[in-house]
């Protein structure tokens, strides 16, 4: 009897220890397989082709010498466009150059230099971008521009070339995964004149400040949609200048733009 009974606790008790077995293993055995998912976070320089059309509201201010002029009514000019190509330099480093055209129609209500015209500004940048959080970047650039306008002989914008260094700042936020919005201004002078009229005189001065506010929608990955408004203003000053009676010869003519900036932006990626 008490063989039966031993025999009888020795398999129960074997029994236990084989129920118990796979939950032991299961305790030790290792966690499974996972897996992060990389999220991609965009190369902070901003390389790719921008193709926009910039509908302009123009008003320019003449002044010869007296102080008191204002600026005068306000033209809508919808023949204006923007074409700017940004390229990574130095392999997968950070630094960038930019090739950038915009300009157009470029008409004035000033009766006394008339009123048809076109101008044309090209800047030639480079410049450096940083990531200063996961959805903060800053971008700075500098280089060269230029800048010419023309009209007719008689009864348009003076026709005049400006050459000269700009510099500028862009912060670009994340929004949302698809939406950023951009805040950008730009800072230049430009006092080396070429294929000038002889009657503007001698250019003295000149300089340009521009801002933008702009936000972009990633449509894919290599493209956005950009919606932005820009604000432009030039200053110029002349003097020995004879296209308008004035006792000291003295001229100066600025300009401010109003211009909307509806785009189209390819991105490259490196």
């Amino acid at each position: 009897m008490r063989g039966e009974l031993r025999y009888r606790s020795s398999v129960l008790l074997l029994a236990l220890a084989l129920c118990a077995a796979p939950a032991a293993v299961a305790d030790r055995a290792p966690p499974p397989d996972v897996r992060e998912i990389p999220i991609e976070i965009p190369d902070p320089t901003p390389t790719g082709l921008l193709l926009a059309w910039k509908p302009t509201v123009l008003s320019v201010r003449l002044d010869t010498g007296t102080g008191d002029s204002k600026f005068g009514s306000e033209s809508f000019e919808p023949g204006r466009g923007l074409a700017r190509f940004t390229f990574q330099l130095l392999g997968n480093k950070p630094f960038f150059g930019r090739v950038e055209a915009e300009g157009g129609q470029f008409k004035t209500s000033e009766a006394r230099l008339g009123s048809t015209g076109a101008d044309i500004t090209g800047r030639f940048l480079a410049g450096a971008a940083t990531r200063i959080t996961s959805g903060v970047v800053l971008t700075a650039g500098a280089g060269v521009l230029t800048r010419y306008e023309w009209g007719r002989p008689t009864g348009g914008v003076p026709t005049i070339g400006m050459f000269g260094v700009a510099s500028n700042l862009e912060l670009d936020i994340r929004l949302l995964p698809a939406i950023s919005m951009g805040f950008f201004v730009e800072g230049a002078i430009a006092p080396f004149p070429y294929l000038a009229q002889t009657n503007l005189g001698d250019l003295s001065d000149s300089s340009e400040f521009r801002g933008r506010i702009q936000f972009s929608y990633d449509v894919s990955p290599s493209m956005a949609i950009d919606v932005g408004y820009d604000f432009t203003r030039w200053h110029a000053a002349f003097t020995n200048s004879t296209i308008v009676n004035s006792t000291d010869r003295a001229l100066l003519i600025e300009s401010r733009d109003h211009a909307a900036t509806l785009g189209l932006r390819f991105k490259f990626r490196p």
